[in-house]
């Protein structure tokens, strides 16, 4: 018995090394598996990183855009060249333009359905004749411009010097800057009998007559009338005229040869190349979003111009690209257009 029991307890603890080998084949696969899954979540993490890199990048360009009208102005002045529509503006971001933008920059727009609001910070107004150049005069020593429209203006005068090859020219400036008081006696006289105070283009700082000095005349001076040059060329430097023939039902002004508005390039060639209206323009841009912009080529660039409707309560975000100059504008008429300078 005692060598059966012996027999017996060699058989109890024998070694299986066959089930040794299952086990660590179990344990294995296991192994495997377990490295696969945690290589896929490690993955997808890198991945995920991607969009904090794009919004680094947008916020590095917000610091560096181009926020004001006067970036316009850059642009070699020439004649205005056909104008197409074109493909979709690359948008990197938008920026949030607070509402009472929409009542500043070079293409608001003024008459008897929008009035102007006078916004801080929308103009400098300096006068002219402290800052003119020699290629025209002032009609008074008060009479004020915004200063990007002084500085605008002295480029084209000396240009249109050149042309006629004098440096007497013998135009001068009058009736620019009107504050809302101004225009109230105005009005109430009789002095300016259309619009309103605060519905006059005037109260923008934009907006000036011209005259020619005229010794035959009883009142010393006659009506500037534009040459075929400088029809041609006014909307190189950024001008327009205010008023021009045709228009009425649009401005609600009788046409005048003699009255000018700064609106900036490439603005200007578009709207003189077109001959329209600036009413009519801000109808045509309101048609365009940057998804379908207006291009325009002026003076040797390339420009995209397109539309965003304000929202109707606090900050309107608006679209903008991140890797070309841009200006906003607004247009005192709903919302605002953006420039974007292509080439």
């Amino acid at each position: 018995m005692a060598r059966g029991d012996n027999r017996r307890g060699r058989k109890k603890y024998r070694v299986r090394y066959d089930r040794i080998v299952v086990l660590a084949l179990v344990i294995i696969t296991m192994a495997v598996l377990i490295s696969s899954c945690v290589n896929g979540i490690k993955g997808k993490k890198n991945i995920g990183s991607v969009p904090e890199l794009s919004k680094n990048i947008t916020t590095a360009a917000k610091n560096t855009q181009t926020t004001t009208e006067a970036a316009e102005t850059e642009a070699n002045p020439q004649n205005s060249e056909n104008t197409t529509e074109t493909a979709t503006t690359a948008v990197g971001s938008t920026i949030p333009v607070a509402a009472e933008e929409v009542h500043k920059g070079n293409l608001v727009l003024v008459n008897a359905d929008y009035e102007y609001t006078f916004p801080e910070g929308d103009i400098e107004p300096i006068t002219i004749i402290e800052n003119k150049n020699d290629f025209y005069d002032a009609g008074d020593y008060v009479t004020k411009l915004d200063k990007e429209v002084v500085i605008q203006l002295n480029a084209l005068m000396e240009a249109y010097a050149v042309s006629k090859n004098t440096d007497d020219t013998d135009i001068f400036v009058q009736d620019g800057f009107r504050t809302y008081d101004e225009q109230v006696v105005r009005h109430s006289t009789g002095k300016s009998k259309t619009f309103e105070a605060g519905h006059v283009d005037y109260h923008t700082g934009r907006t000036f007559d011209m005259f020619l000095m005229d010794s035959t005349s009883s009142s010393g001076y006659a009506y500037f009338t534009a040459d075929e040059w400088f029809n041609q060329n006014a909307g190189s430097y950024g001008f327009i005229l205010r008023y021009p023939e045709g228009k009425k039902e649009k401005t609600g002004e009788n046409p005048r040869c003699y009255t000018y508005r700064y609106v900036g390039i490439p603005h200007a060639s578009y709207i003189n190349f077109n001959q329209l209206c600036l009413e009519e323009y801000i109808e045509e841009v309101k048609r365009h979003t940057n998804d379908n912009p207006l291009e325009i080529t002026a003076g040797g660039n390339t420009y995209n111009v397109y539309y965003v409707p304000a929202a109707e309560s606090g900050n309107t975000d608006v679209p903008v690209p991140d890797d070309k100059p841009y200006t906003i504008s607004g247009c005192n008429a709903g919302g605002f257009i953006v420039t974007v300078t292509i080439s």
